[in-house]
């Protein structure tokens, strides 16, 4: 447990006395590159699409389950007394 402790304070010093190898991607710096944009953009719809997805399969679930208790489906009254 020492030894983890004292690897990790040790990264933190590193990284204190030179924030540049803590930076978390090299296309960060430069932010108006239009590929760097491209990534972005990217990113964000690969983490949105299984929302989306499962989203859209729920709630047609839902709604469908909701449409189908909606309706009336008793049986209609028989004209014959009796039956």
């Amino acid at each position: 447990m020492c030894r983890y402790a004292l690897l990790l304070l040790l990264v933190l010093v590193i990284t204190m006395v030179n924030p540049a190898i803590g930076n978390a991607c090299p296309s960060c710096k430069m932010i108006d590159d239009p590929i760097v944009q491209g990534f972005k953009w990217s990113i964000l719809f690969l983490m949105a699409m299984p929302y989306l997805v499962f989203g859209l399969i729920g709630g047609t679930v839902f709604y469908t389950y909701k449409h189908t208790n909606r309706t009336n489906n008793h049986k209609p009254s028989s004209i014959v007394k009796g039956v």
